[in-house]
């Protein structure tokens, strides 16, 4: 595996591509500019299609899994007069489609930070919906915002315990499959997904590099090529394992709360609310799987 994108790397992966290679990187030196960017439209085409290959040889469930996650946001009911309506527009149109494209440039620094921010972002459409008073759901939402919502301050906080009490007793159903309550869950899965993209205290990089170093050395801005030599195809396998564990549990955690919104605030009907808990439950499945796969 190869970070993308130099020169050299261009070289390096046109000379030596394993047997899922496509079509040849290409690097112009009259598009390298003066301060050394490169034009990636064009190569970032060919790199996805490469990598879609590699994810579909070796990891095939980790893109059904993103287009789950993609048709759950998709599929929510467009309820007026709610904030949590306006985030799901939102957060469609600005993160779900980029997660896919993220995966497929194995970007990990834009697919965390893409999963993460699209479970932070349905926590602050709940909390506008079922702790902010007031008549509009814009209002309520830019107050919400306004106010610094803090997901440590809504797992732990005195100010929210109401609200959590409400949550885990609409979710209370899943407490034996969690082995946590609900909340708790949500909270932990957040915090899961950060700190991949937080900066390590004193090393001046992510853990997300530290914990990828024997894979890639560093996390790629804009992706890498999943193209692979002897003996790496293990290493390569447990990058893609990690990466669909965090999808899952991003996809299970967006559930969580969007079928406690639903549950609590009576604005969708049963058939929506099943389809949530079916896709929970799908979910869930899947991250018990992976998990298994990890520990074996």
């Amino acid at each position: 595996m190869i970070p993308y994108l130099t020169c050299d790397r261009c070289q390096h992966f046109n000379a030596a591509r394993g047997p899922l290679a496509g079509p040849e990187l290409r690097w112009s030196d009259e598009d390298e500019g003066a301060e050394g960017t490169p034009t990636l439209c064009d190569d970032l085409d060919d790199l996805c299609r490469l990598n879609e290959r590699a994810i579909m040889a070796l990891r095939p469930g980790l893109l059904d899994a993103l287009d789950a996650l993609m048709e759950d946001l998709l599929g929510f009911p467009d309820v007026k007069g709610y904030a949590m309506s306006e985030v799901v527009s939102a957060v469609v149109s600005t993160y779900a489609y980029e997660s896919i494209r993220s995966a497929l440039r194995c970007s990990l620094p834009s697919l965390y930070l893409g999963l993460r921010l699209t479970l932070g972002s349905l926590l602050v459409g709940l909390v506008a919906d079922l702790a902010v008073r007031g008549p509009a759901a814009e209002a309520r939402l830019r107050r919400a915002l306004e106010e610094g919502f803090s997901l440590r301050e809504f797992a732990r906080g005195e100010a929210y315990r109401g609200l959590r009490r409400r949550l885990n007793e609409a979710l209370g159903w899943l407490r034996g499959e969690l082995g946590a309550e609900p909340v708790d869950f949500i909270y932990r899965a957040y915090v899961t997904l950060s700190r991949p993209i937080q900066v390590a205290p004193g090393r001046g990089k992510g853990a997300l590099a530290e914990a990828m170093n024997d894979v890639v050395g560093l996390p790629p801005s804009i992706g890498s090529c999943l193209d692979y030599g002897e003996g790496e195809e293990g290493a390569l396998r447990g990058l893609l394992r990690r990466m669909h564990m965090a999808v899952d549990l991003a996809r299970l955690s967006n559930g969580m709360v969007l079928y406690a919104w639903g549950y609590l605030t009576k604005a969708v009907d049963e058939e929506a609310l099943e389809d949530l808990r079916e896709s929970i439950e799908e979910a869930l499945n899947d991250l018990r799987d992976a998990r298994r796969d990890e520990e074996a």
